[in-house]
């Protein structure tokens, strides 16, 4: 009887095991992140629109047959045609061309700036939330003076010593907003420190830093990757700001940013908005589809969440 209980059991395991792997899988903490998160409705609509664009920037060689600095002036300021499907500017270059590659330049900074952000805001976030003591005090009170200066006037001021480019726009946004993540990465070790696998670490001995990297900095990551959706749309407006200004990207390199600065112009702005509307439109579903996945994975990793 024992015998015959055993073969049914372990012939029931055997036939349902790809269900219960299927359950497993979909019962772990990623499973269900990813499961609400694809529930959400703004993380469905954010990624298809950023998968979209980074298609688009990416396959920009394939979908176009022009170079973003030919320049024609023969066919300058021409409305969309068959030959440009967005007009031209006043050099004559294909506006829809220099839109596809301009995004490669923009999402560039919004990616690097950002890496540049949480490098520097986790590691000092995570000294003064664990260590505490001077660590803290230190971190935080530089955190604060950098706080007090208005973001957008620094920048400038940074962005016209240093020189305008695509390299020094992405030091300059990186260098000066990763204060917000180090107060956000303080305050979740300050509630992690006291956990009791940190408790537990600690009893056995294992050295602080250890116990840090390996331990304490992993939690943080829910703050990491919604910050990072975020800090990164915020990162493409202010290459554009400063682009716009003439502080960021510079021509002949299509960014954005540059590619609406035309718009200063009255004449421009009035009579030709075929040559920067598009890169308008281009940046606000960029940084609405970022926005959209930054609040569905914000809610996919709330463990209140009821998805």
């Amino acid at each position: 009887m024992i015998g015959r209980l055993y073969l049914f059991r372990r012939r029931a395991v055997r036939e349902g095991s790809g269900v219960e792997v299927a359950t497993l899988r979909a019962a772990s903490p990623l499973g269900r992140t990813v499961r609400r998160f694809f529930r959400s409705p703004a993380g469905r609509a954010g990624t298809a629109g950023l998968v979209l664009v980074c298609l688009v920037v990416v396959l920009a060689p394939v979908i176009t047959r022009h170079s973003p600095d030919s320049i024609n002036l023969l066919a300058e300021n021409e409305p969309p045609s068959t030959a440009h499907w967005l007009g031209t500017d006043s050099l004559g270059r294909g506006v829809f061309t220099r839109t596809l590659y301009g995004g490669r330049a923009s999402l560039e900074v919004g990616v690097l700036a950002v890496l540049i952000e949480m490098a520097i805001g986790t590691v000092l976030g995570g000294l003064a939330g664990f260590m505490r003591g001077a660590w803290d005090t230190i971190i935080m009170r530089l955190t604060d003076v950098v706080m007090t200066f208005p973001p957008i006037v620094i920048m400038l001021v940074v962005a016209a010593l240093l020189g305008p480019g695509l390299r020094n726009t992405i030091l300059v946004i990186g260098f000066l907003n990763w204060p917000v993540l180090c107060r956000l990465v303080r305050a979740k070790m300050l509630s992690v420190r006291e956990s009791g696998f940190i408790e537990a670490s600690r009893a056995l001995g294992t050295a602080r830093l250890k116990i840090l990297v390996r331990h304490a900095l992993p939690n943080t990551v829910d703050v990491l990757i919604v910050f990072a959706t975020l800090g990164m749309a915020q990162a493409i407006l202010l290459e554009a700001g400063l682009s716009f200004l003439g502080l960021g990207v510079q021509p002949p390199t299509p960014s954005w940013g540059n590619l609406i600065s035309p718009a200063s112009n009255l004449q421009v702005l009035q009579s030709f908005p075929w040559q920067w509307v598009p890169a308008g439109v281009a940046i606000v579903i960029t940084v609405l589809s970022i926005n959209f996945i930054g609040d569905g994975l914000r809610d996919a990793l709330d463990p209140r969440s009821g998805q």
